[in-house]
């Protein structure tokens, strides 16, 4: 009796320590590709960036080559300022007669003191009636048509690029009501397909119904045409280097047309 139930323990115990001994067990390593193998890189697209309309401008001012350039000439014309602003320096003046100079046999002190003349002078420009003030000032004057130029360039590429900005949104928005009518068009196909199948319709009025979803198919594609040229125009004031590819707009239109009016007034 006691034999028996030693040999039912042990039988009852193998499962156990089989199941120990291969939790225990390391796991095998991984293979050289599969360590090698880089993470997989994540391939959804980046989100297009948003940019309203105070960031556009911002970034039309910087990025503008003619404004740029147009900038600098306000510092030129400072230096200009300077120079217009200097005195006269002196100037030192001399020069030689019947100096031996291709016959050096001649070239002792009795001849240089009987035969050859030297002279020398310094002059000094006095000007009179006010003339270096009147530079100075004309200078000053050109400075500040050149600066009012620049602000006036500011003011002309504001306009235009919020007259473009305004464009991307109506094309937005021309495009969001072309895609409506396309939804609601797309519901009556589904209803005639519908009463089609029902009996309802005869097949002649259901292609005459699907014939007509093509027009409004045709005024989404262009929308959306319009949408991107839109972009593109803007691009140009914004700088190709200053946004990317996918970018996009957000703003009201109702409150861009107030700011435009503000600006062109």
């Amino acid at each position: 009796m006691k034999k028996g139930t030693a040999l039912a323990t042990v039988l009852l115990a193998l499962p156990i320590c089989v199941l120990a001994q291969q939790s225990s067990t390391p796991a095998p390593p991984a293979s050289p590709a599969q360590a090698a193998a880089p993470p997989r890189a994540d391939t959804s697209k980046p989100a297009p960036t948003r940019i309203a309309l105070d960031e556009a401008i911002r970034l039309a001012l910087q990025h503008n080559h003619a404004l740029l350039a147009a900038q600098s000439t306000i510092l030129q014309n400072q230096a200009q300022e300077i120079t217009a602003n200097l005195r006269p320096n002196p100037t030192l003046s001399w020069d030689t007669q019947f100096f031996p100079l291709f016959n050096p046999g001649e070239f002792n002190s009795s001849y240089l003191e009987n035969q050859a003349q030297f002279d020398v002078g310094i002059g000094y420009l006095f000007e009179r009636g006010g003339k270096r003030k009147r530079r100075y000032q004309a200078a000053k004057d050109a400075t500040a048509v050149t600066r009012a130029q620049v602000t006036d360039n500011e003011r002309q590429l504001t306009f235009n690029l919020s007259q473009q900005f305004i464009n991307v949104l109506l094309a937005q928005s021309t495009l969001d009501l072309a895609q409506q009518d396309f939804d609601s068009f797309q519901k009556t196909v589904d209803i005639s397909e519908f009463r089609f199948k029902a009996g309802d319709m005869s097949e002649g009025d259901l292609l005459k119904i699907k014939l007509q979803l093509l027009q409004f198919q045709s005024d989404v594609f262009a929308a959306k045409l319009s949408k991107v040229q839109a972009l593109a125009a803007l691009r140009q004031f914004l700088g190709f280097e200053s946004v990317p590819d996918n970018y996009d707009v957000e703003g009201s239109l109702d409150v861009l047309l107030e700011v435009e009016a503000a600006t062109a007034s």
